[in-house]
């Protein structure tokens, strides 16, 4: 399993059956490096769904709720409240990954704690994929982090829109980071993953952003 982060909220997750991308940013597409028999694309929430525009005629799109079976990829989408309550059209959907007997949640624009309901349909996490939080997010670095672990994943990936696509300035992290008392280790463009290097102990992985898919 390979895992890139390509801006944002957007992740592109490679397994050896199928490929997984989570909130195409707007204006990406399917390039030559994809199978479009072979991928799927997911969709948190409503602000994410132009990102899909180029993508929905060519591959299987998943846009709520539900459980999933696609390409050898087993999906779960969980929904959460995003903003007003009292609105049930705001919501989050958070995705779990089952493949390569490794399971990643991707918790797209979450914007406050998980409920134990929630945390218990997420089930057991392998790889976090988190925003980070910080004083412009809609969640705290603290709420982020008591996110991570409530799930006690062995890896944790931190996502932040105010992380520059060259790398260059990490420091949107930092307060997550410290929140969660890992170390933290050096950028990296991509990371792969098998059952077996996941590793006994919680580590931090940052990642690079590389940029959105091209057309």
């Amino acid at each position: 399993m390979d895992i890139r982060w390509l801006g944002d909220r957007s992740f592109i997750i490679n397994t050896a059956t199928g490929t997984l991308i989570a909130d195409p940013a707007a204006g990406s597409g399917l390039g030559p490096e994809l199978d479009p028999g072979s991928t799927v694309v997911t969709v948190s929430h409503a602000a994410a769904r132009p990102g899909i525009e180029k993508w929905r005629d060519k591959v299987q799109v998943i846009d709520g709720p539900g459980e999933y079976e696609i390409s050898g990829l087993g999906v779960r989408g969980i929904a959460t409240p995003m903003g007003d309550a009292g609105d049930l059209r705001a919501l989050n959907t958070v995705y779990a990954l089952d493949a390569e007997l490794i399971s990643v949640c991707h918790l797209g624009a979450l914007t406050g704690p998980l409920t134990t309901q929630a945390a218990q349909l997420i089930g057991h996490v392998d790889i976090l994929i988190t925003p980070a939080g910080g004083t412009d997010q809609a969640i705290s670095a603290d709420q982020a982090a008591a996110v991570t672990r409530m799930l006690e994943p062995r890896v944790v990936i931190p996502m932040h829109p105010g992380v520059a696509t060259d790398g260059s300035d990490f420091g949107a992290l930092d307060a997550f980071v410290a929140e969660i008392g890992l170390p933290k280790p050096e950028p990296v463009a991509r990371i792969s993953f098998t059952r077996s290097n996941l590793g006994e102990t919680q580590r931090l992985v940052l990642l690079r952003p590389q940029g959105a898919l091209e057309s």
